[in-house]
């Protein structure tokens, strides 16, 4: 026992570094990209200008849609590296990714043994949404990392006889972790799977432990504080948007990313590839004994239950069904094992080879298209077309490993999986330590602002008009809240100042502006992504505005 403690210790330490490169390598590379990414950067940045932890401020404005780990995270990692930049606010993030692989391991190990926790650990690391998200400043990933961490302890205490008390407890602090990072659906996504193992397992008396208080307390003693102080300082508001609107109301009567039901049925495959496709052949794989049978049966409630929960709500993104992650890497994991071992069946092995071979083969066109579109860029965009060419040249020599590996059938010397595992690590931090970054022109407000601070000085008005009331790209990048005009009686007023004032325009609301602008050019214009942003004076002669670029 003491030997395989020091084996998974060592297991622990080899997942933890790697997911550690994997997540961190050129972690700051790329700047911020809308929509999510500069607001909470800003949020992050007002709060620590404002010497608040306790509320986020974006654009001079209470922010009262997310709860407040994540600032606390972030804030913590930019106090300690001395500065707040892109690196410390994506760190929450790519902790999470690490915390959820190391999670995800310890979940699989004592069901099914070291091999099958390492597999699945890295078969959730190497996913693609799992990795983006790792690399993004938002919650999503931090929730799941949450929800893991609720599940893992009472897992263990209901199937290999942990200590009860201590079980509840680590589950109750984890959940807490979870409702201060995105509120009530931390408790909803592992008290789901719980309740659906238990009740399918038939153990539902299990849950009647006096233990169970220690889930409470636990809970109570990590979130309650900070929710509390809000009711006392009387922000009943913010806490009516934050718990009930973004939680309840988006769920019944959303506002904005309405999506019909079946919309995870398709972004299940889609964000969880390449290892999604490996799913259907894990459909009713015969376990080896009564643990794995356990743990299949936990992973099936955990995806279809989430699954389920998360269509019925009328609004969906994708990122939401993160916490289902871990499921699909403990499923896949169990095949590929197998497969490896080649022990599969032939009607599942041949599955398995026709996918991995699918894909590589997809691979090949692929970076067709990839070196094409570089191509388009060679006189425009030197950085941009050699990153794309190096990107073609990789996917072209995964693709083609892929396929040797599953024609060649050099048993576990070559195997498909591995290779496709090293393909993806490698393809994913050259994205995020060359591709990524030399995007930036195209999907970062930095140029914008480069433009913008030419022409603004730090004490002149500068203003948006009737862009998002969370767009924070221009404050972010232009060091400085740039509040919002909501409606044309606002920019009238503003317009009419005495003194020069600036407000940026989004191409949406162009012609709006202009019944108050008049026909003057701009002085700076940009595109970003399908959106441009152009900035006017009132003070401005037409002879001062720059041509369009």
């Amino acid at each position: 026992m003491e030997g395989l403690r020091r084996s998974s210790r060592r297991d622990l330490i080899v997942l933890g570094l790697a997911a550690g490169l994997l997540f961190t390598l050129g972690l700051g590379a790329r700047d911020l990209w809308n929509p999510n990414e500069p607001l909470y950067g800003q949020a992050v940045v007002e709060m620590e200008a404002r010497g608040d932890w306790l509320i986020p401020w974006v654009n001079d404005s209470v922010f009262n849609e997310k709860p407040i780990l994540y600032f606390w995270m972030a804030l913590a990692a930019s106090k300690i590296a001395g500065g707040i930049d892109e690196a410390t606010l994506r760190l929450p993030s790519a902790l999470s990714g690490i915390a959820l692989v190391l999670l995800t391991y310890l979940l699989v190990l004592p069901y099914a043994g070291r091999r099958r926790a390492c597999i699945a650990a890295a078969i959730l690391a190497t996913t693609y949404i799992v990795f983006w998200s790792a690399r993004q400043v938002q919650m999503d990933l931090l929730l799941a990392a949450c929800c893991l961490g609720t599940v893992v302890p009472v897992a263990r205490l209901l199937d290999h006889g942990g200590r009860h008390l201590l079980g509840w407890s680590l589950a109750g602090f984890a959940a807490g972790l979870g409702f201060l990072a995105k509120g009530p659906v931390a408790l909803v996504c592992p008290g789901l799977v719980i309740l659906g193992y238990v009740l399918i397992s038939r153990r539902a008396k299990e849950l009647l432990s006096p233990a169970l208080l220690g889930a409470v307390a636990a809970f109570l003693l990590v979130a309650a504080p900070w929710y509390v102080w809000l009711a006392w300082r009387g922000e009943q508001s913010f806490l009516m948007e934050m718990l009930f609107r973004q939680n309840v109301s988006r769920f019944v009567n959303p506002w904005d990313h309405q999506a019909p039901w079946w919309y995870y049925l398709k972004y299940l495959w889609l964000d969880m590839l390449p290892w999604s496709l490996f799913l259907p052949a894990a459909i009713a794989l015969a376990p080896a004994d009564e643990q794995e049978r356990r743990l299949h049966r936990l992973a099936w409630v955990w995806l279809l239950v989430l699954i389920l929960f998360f269509s019925l709500s009328a609004s969906k993104r994708s990122p939401y069904i993160l916490p289902v992650a871990p499921a699909l890497a403990v499923l896949v994991a169990a095949l590929v094992d197998r497969w490896q071992q080649e022990t599969l069946d032939k009607r599942r092995l041949a599955f398995c080879r026709i996918i991995s071979g699918a894909f590589g083969l997809l691979l090949l066109p692929a970076a067709y298209l990839v070196g094409s579109r570089a191509r388009e860029y060679a006189a425009t965009d030197p950085a941009l077309a050699q990153a794309g060419m190096i990107a073609a040249s990789l996917l072209t020599l995964g693709g083609l490993a892929i396929l040797a590996a599953v024609l060649l059938r050099a048993g576990r010397k070559f195997h498909p999986a591995p290779v496709l595992l090293g393909f993806l690590a490698l393809f994913f931090v050259f994205g995020s330590l060359r591709l990524l970054p030399a995007i930036d022109p195209y999907k970062s407000h930095r140029g914008m602002c480069e433009a913008i601070l030419r022409h603004v000085t730090p004490a002149a008005p500068l203003r948006g008009f009737h862009v998002w009331k969370w767009r924070a790209g221009y404050s972010f990048y232009s060091g400085r809240p740039v509040p919002n005009l909501a409606s044309v009686e606002e920019l009238q007023r503003y317009w009419r100042s005495p003194e020069e004032v600036f407000v940026v325009v989004e191409r949406g609301r162009l012609e709006l502006a202009r019944t108050v602008l008049g026909e003057i050019p701009p002085l700076e214009w940009r595109e970003t992504g399908s959106n441009a942003a152009y900035l006017f004076s009132n003070r401005q002669e037409p002879e001062q505005a720059l041509k369009p670029r």
